[in-house]
């Protein structure tokens, strides 16, 4: 009897020892947002407490700030809110007010719903805004919305507005972050918040003393706390009336207020707790200075690196769209229409060094970005056009051998020039001039190492041909680090895309994996069964959702790998062999959209195939609406057109001149025709399955005109006599 009451208290000891250890360790802490809008990373460490913060822990990130149809301010707190890209582009639909009696009936009346301490009375302006001029059916409010569904109450402190005139203009948009979906706050003080301040931006200033006490009530009251510290606001917009001094002056004093609100702040949060610190828009001169990614940390425990996200797949770089996810996955909680995906946090020690020398690459990137693809189209288009010319007036030109063997040389410059642009970021190189000294060099390399490997002209181009696919797949395979420092690529400022293929390279891969192919069978270099395997293994990495994640390569690629196969082996194509073609590239996006959704890759495929779910065909008709305005809009403004247009120009007067041509070149060639015609299949279903299709199908073209010339060249005026 004695053992068994000795042995029921000491599990009873047992589980009092555990309780708390269990429960207290998965209890849910409080969140804190702390907005310090038109401020960079750099300037937010001159805060001695951040700074001091920062050295010992917090997770360290640079943040897209994309919009819906647009990029400001508004548009991004709202994406926050939202967890997806939302159009609020008005400002006067944005009007946070407190309640009064006659606020709270008018909101009654105009949504249906009873008003909370805080709403925007323009709410259904603001959502009508979205709705018809959203592309991305974004739901303003998710955030806020979701946090009320499971009874956690949000506050909002301070705001950004400024005095013009001696007019008071009201921006109190980090509302657009906290409200439910019908534009209400639980709770929070934005009218009386501000103090007059004669040395301050537009003579008004934050009242610090006033916000801590308010921080401090508002953390007891309420789940989650968001804060608008408006005064680094107010300095961005004041900056052009200031000269250095005073700016400095004044963005001191400020510095000081905020260190000291911040140190409460820290000093008051529990272990459990979690704090972000970020600016939801960069500053009005970085933004002109293409500096557009802003910055945020997080502080939760104790562990000290940067911030990634399934979004980006990108080490120190996350979107507006993460925000709202990851405030709700500290509770434990989800919404299905938002599409950003929670953070994940990487330990590093060096974190803000690696983030600044990240961003300097980005920044520079970008800045010379649009001059390089301008020239290498131009470069492209013009070496294209002037062959023609030349090939057409070919009896009148002197010493004709010898401009034509040298302008070879300069058409085979778009053969070398996209496998530079992709091989260069090997170097490492930081600024515009390195950047652009790496791409020479690497450019001037690549041409001696295949003159000096291959004097024939169709050979020199399938090497060119198969070591850009080689490494394009290789690179994908172990993380696509060329691919996203490439200056053809994705640009993660502008954030179309962030990880996988881009939308150049896509077309890049289809054009050089088949002209490559069709090269080494033309010269019995490889058997027909290993070009298949070749283009099956191709196709899943560039297509894959955990390697290069393009819905559109995963089309286009198998429609035009599947006919390249069929060519090959001679067989005769009919009406049933292209619908085949068609229902295999279905299938093939529908199978790696399931490996996409069982893996939890939570790639842009298995995130179309969960709006589908839950929208509906609208979906899909929304998506390929948005692709085909983008290509409309490419096709009006890109330089990629001319590529396409001069490709078009060129093959329809082989088409008639010199007569037969085609024909005499696949009896020449019969498998470099065979080329030509799964590229140009494969440029054309490019062309209308991808959002930014004229880019696709144009890198996709280099494939087939540069090769017809040449041979058509060799044909013309060194084989002539044959």
């Amino acid at each position: 009897m004695k053992k068994k009451i000795v042995s029921l208290l000491a599990v009873a000891l047992i589980l009092l020892v555990s309780i708390p250890k269990y429960s207290f360790a998965n209890e849910k802490g409080k969140v804190i947002f702390i907005n310090m809008n038109r401020t960079n990373l750099v300037s937010m460490l001159h805060i001695p407490t951040l700074e001091n913060e920062v050295q010992n822990r917090g997770y360290v990130g640079l943040m897209n700030i994309r919009g819906d149809k647009g990029t400001d301010d508004r548009r991004s707190y709202a994406s926050m809110g939202a967890g997806g890209r939302a159009n609020v582009s008005t400002e006067q639909n944005i009007n946070f007010e407190k309640i009064n009696k006659e606020t709270e009936k008018l909101f009654k009346v105009t949504t249906g719903k009873s008003a909370k301490t805080i709403n925007d009375l323009s709410i259904n302006k603001s959502i009508n805004e979205n709705v018809d001029n959203g592309q991305y059916g974004s739901t303003l409010g998710a955030l806020g919305q979701t946090l009320s569904q499971n009874k956690l109450k949000t506050s909002v402190l301070g705001n950004s507005d400024i005095i013009e005139n001696g007019e008071l203009t009201k921006n109190r948009n980090i509302g657009l972050v906290a409200m439910d979906q019908y534009g209400r706050i639980d709770a929070g003080n934005i009218d009386d918040i501000n103090i007059k301040d004669a040395n301050m931006p537009f003579g008004i200033s934050t009242d610090y003393n006033k916000l801590i006490k308010e921080t401090k009530k508002y953390y007891k009251e309420t789940d989650v706390v968001f804060v608008d510290l408006g005064d680094t606001y107010r300095l961005d917009n004041y900056r052009l009336n200031l000269n250095d001094e005073t700016y400095a002056s004044m963005k001191k004093r400020i510095s000081n207020h905020i260190d000291k609100y911040l140190k409460e702040v820290l000093a008051m949060v529990g272990e459990n707790d979690t704090v972000y610190i970020s600016s939801a828009f960069p500053s009005d001169l970085d933004y002109k200075n293409k500096r557009r990614l802003s910055p945020i940390i997080k502080f939760k425990g104790e562990g000290k690196g940067i911030l990634s996200s399934a979004t980006t797949r990108r080490e120190g770089i996350v979107t507006n769209l993460d925000v709202g996810v990851d405030i709700l996955n500290e509770f434990g909680l989800k919404n299905d229409n938002m599409v950003g995906k929670k953070y994940s946090l990487i330990n590093k020690e060096d974190n803000v060094d690696f983030i600044l020398d990240e961003y300097e690459k980005i920044v520079s990137i970008s800045s010379i970005r649009s001059n390089v693809v301008n020239v290498f189209v131009g470069v492209v288009s013009a070496s294209w056009v002037i062959a023609m010319v030349l090939l057409l007036f070919k009896d009148r030109i002197p010493h004709k051998e010898k401009v034509f063997k040298v302008l070879k040389e300069f058409v085979k410059l778009g053969f070398i020039l996209p496998i530079a642009f992709f091989i260069a970021p090997i170097f490492n190189f930081k600024t515009p001039e390195t950047i652009s000294g790496g791409i020479i060099m690497t450019t001037l390399l690549l041409y001696a190492l295949g003159r000096k490997l291959f004097k024939d002209d169709i050979k020199n181009m399938g090497f060119f041909a198969v070591i850009t696919v080689v490494a394009i797949v290789i690179d994908t395979i172990f993380g696509t680090y060329l691919m996203k420092n490439s200056i053809m690529s994705y640009d993660s400022i502008i954030g179309a895309r962030y990880y996988g293929m881009g939308n150049e390279y896509q077309g890049i891969v289809i054009g050089s994996s088949i002209f490559g192919l069709v090269i080494l069978l033309e010269y019995k270099k490889i058997s027909k069964w290993l070009a298949a395997v070749a283009c099956f293994v191709i196709l899943m990495t560039t297509a894959s959702p955990i390697m290069g994640a393009n819905v559109g390569a995963a089309i286009s690629e198998c429609v035009a790998f599947l006919l390249l196969i069929l060519l090959v082996f001679d067989v005769k194509l009919d009406f049933k062999k292209v619908i085949l073609l068609g229902l295999a590239a279905v299938g093939v996006v529908f199978a790696f959209a399931a490996i996409d959704i069982i893996s939890g890759s939570e790639s842009h495929l298995s995130g179309f195939v969960r709006q589908i779910l839950l929208d509906g065909p609208s979906a899909i008709s929304q998506t390929f609406a948005r692709k085909i305005q983008m290509n409309i809009k490419l096709a009006q403004s890109s330089v990629w057109v001319n590529i396409l247009l001069a490709g078009i120009a060129i093959v329809a007067i082989f088409i008639f001149k010199p007569s037969k041509h085609f024909i005499n070149i696949a009896k020449q060639s019969p498998y470099i025709f065979k080329g030509f015609v799964a590229c140009i299949v494969g440029c054309t279903v490019t062309l209308l399955v991808n959002d930014s299709g004229i880019v696709a199908a144009a890198t996709t073209s280099i494939y087939i005109l540069i090769p017809l010339l040449i041979v058509s060249i060799n044909m013309i005026i060194f084989d002539n006599k044959n």
